[in-house]
Formats: C-alpha cells, structure tokens, sequence
C-alpha cells in the first residue's frame, strides 16, 4: 500500500509535467482527510529546495521498501550532503512525507538515532536474535533504532519510572533505586523529548504489561510538554500515536503546585516559557489537573528542575509519591 501511494503521488508529477501544469505537492495539515493543506511547488523558488528534499526521500522509501531494512536521518544526511544542507532539512521534509502518506517514521524506514536508555527488570528479545539483558548487564542499555525489530519483552517489573533528564537516570541509577521500595523497577529515559523507540516500549510495557508508569519531569513547561508527549504522543505527528502513546502514564511530579514547599530552588519564567505554556493550554486532551499545574505556572511565573529535590528524591519523594497515589 506504500509502494501504491508513492508511485501514485510520482504519476502525478509526471503527468503534470506532460500537460505543463505546475509540479506541487499537496502537504496536509493537520489530521488525514482534512481540507488543509500546504503546497510545495518547484516552480516557486522558496519551496523548490523542500520539494526536491520530498521526491528524495519518496525514492529512498521506494527503494528501502523493495530491497528492504531502514536507515537513518544521519545516515541519510551523509549520503548527500550537498542536496540535504543540514540535518533539520530533511528531519522537516520526513514529516511531510509521513503526512502526505498518512503514516509514521518507523513505517517509512527512516529513523532517527535512539536516544533512550533502560535499566532494570527487563530482557528486550531481538528478532534476530540478539537479547538485550538488563538483569545480566546490570547498567544501563540503549535502546535499539529500530522498535519494529523488537520481537519480545520479558519483564516481572511492579513499576516503571520514565524520568526526562539523562542526569536523573544516572543519578537514581547510582543511588540504586532498583533496591528501594521493595518492589521491581524498570528505569527508563528518552534524554528530553524522547524518540519513537522509547515512547514505544514505554506504551508496550504499560499496555501489554499493565505495570502502573509513572513520569518524572521538571516543573516547567517543557519538561510538561515532554510528559504530554508521552501520554499523548506527538502534535505534528498524532496521527500515527496509536502505537507510541501511553494514556495511563501517571505524573508523579515535579509538579508546579509544589514550587515553594518541597522545592524552594527556582528560576523566573522567560518569554519563551510563557508562549510554550500559552500552546500547551491550546492542545486537545489535556487533563483538568494538567490546565491547574499550568495556570499555576503562569500565576507564578517561576519553575524548577528535579535537581531541586534529588537530595531526598529517591529516599522521600518517589515513595511517597507512589505509596500515597499522588500523581495526576
């Protein structure tokens, strides 16, 4: 079907040509089947250079999806330096092309590089072969690229902890949370905004599992829209979240409504932090607690990061948090 549609969009472009007719490409905006969109033209010399960066990648998903594998945005990149630029070129014009093709990243087979590590209770069998042992290793691993190649999960995790900053990971890490409460824990961070393959095994042990997930950020509104992300999946990409989204997630904190009792070390908002809270406010499916957390921030004007509370995070915080429900 994706072979279909791309040689599709192609006939198009050259019976265009044929009749001498204007060579767009209608990019839709927002969910499929909708009436907007966006045209890229090679007539029109501002969008010439995203246009010839679609049909490229439309080749290169051609070609992937007959001889087979992936690749990725860097891997991409390199090969053509001169035609891509830069990185953020052709990460652009991948959205464009999920969008047109009503599909994600992963389906297309060009990927960004995982960023996430795992630590904990959890095997991740490999379809070939290969297992990713956390119980063995006894540290942390990185996740593969490629989730679809994820054949397996062997766990007998009670929770999981996604936790936004690497430095937290390695902190809790170090202060040996697997230890604590009494209870088997799979420890889990996208290193910010986290990539599909992190998101997707946070969905598969919540959904397949049902282990109860609980998120760690900062109080501030992108360590907000990071948990969001999660929950919900991504705004330009909420069409295809189905498999990257975790609903049931729970965010235990850092919350804002705690900025000035169990976290005294903050910073003033900026501009730029006023704005991104002003869009979040914006986006569906945001819970009533979430729109308080928010207008709290806004009342406030001030944030703070987890680091405010790692002093007693692991041996006060988190089980509080867990022991008492206290998440949102």
């Amino acid at each position: 079907e994706l072979l279909k549609n791309i040689e599709h969009i192609v006939l198009r472009l050259v019976s265009s040509l044929k009749y001498e007719e204007s060579v767009t490409l209608k990019i839709p905006l927002g969910l499929p089947g909708g009436l907007k969109f966006r045209r890229i033209s090679y007539n029109n010399r501002s969008s010439r250079h995203r246009f010839c960066l679609v049909l490229h990648l439309l080749a290169e998903i051609h070609r992937l999806h007959i001889v087979g594998g992936s690749c990725t945005i860097r891997g991409l990149y390199y090969r053509d330096t001169a035609l891509i630029r830069s990185q953020p070129y052709i990460v652009a014009a991948r959205l464009d092309v999920c969008r047109m093709l009503n599909t994600s990243y992963v389906q297309i087979g060009v990927l960004s590089a995982t960023k996430g590590l795992i630590s904990g209770d959890i095997q991740l069998i490999m379809s070939n072969g290969d297992v990713l042992n956390c119980n063995e290793y006894c540290g942390a691993i990185a996740l593969p690229t490629d989730f679809q190649q994820l054949e397996r999960i062997v766990t007998d995790a009670d929770l999981v902890l996604v936790v936004e900053k690497e430095s937290i990971f390695e902190s809790l890490t170090s202060d040996n949370i697997f230890s604590k409460y009494g209870l088997r824990i799979i420890l889990i961070t996208g290193k910010g905004y986290p990539d599909c393959t992190t998101r997707h095994i946070v969905h598969r042990l919540a959904t397949d599992f049902k282990i109860p997930v609980y998120i760690l950020a900062d109080a501030d509104p992108f360590g907000i829209e990071i948990m969001l992300v999660y929950k919900h999946g991504s705004q330009s990409m909420s069409f295809s979240s189905a498999t990257m989204a975790t609903p049931a997630l729970r965010w235990i904190g850092l919350h804002p409504s705690e900025i000035g009792s169990v976290s005294t070390r903050t910073v003033p908002l900026t501009q730029n932090d006023n704005k991104k809270i002003r869009n979040i406010l914006c986006w569906q499916h945001i819970s009533l607690g979430v729109r308080k957390e928010l207008f709290i921030l806004l009342e406030k004007q001030l944030k703070a990061e987890i680091e405010s509370v790692i002093d007693f995070l692991s041996c006060y915080y988190l089980p509080n948090k867990i022991n008492r429900n206290l998440f949102l």
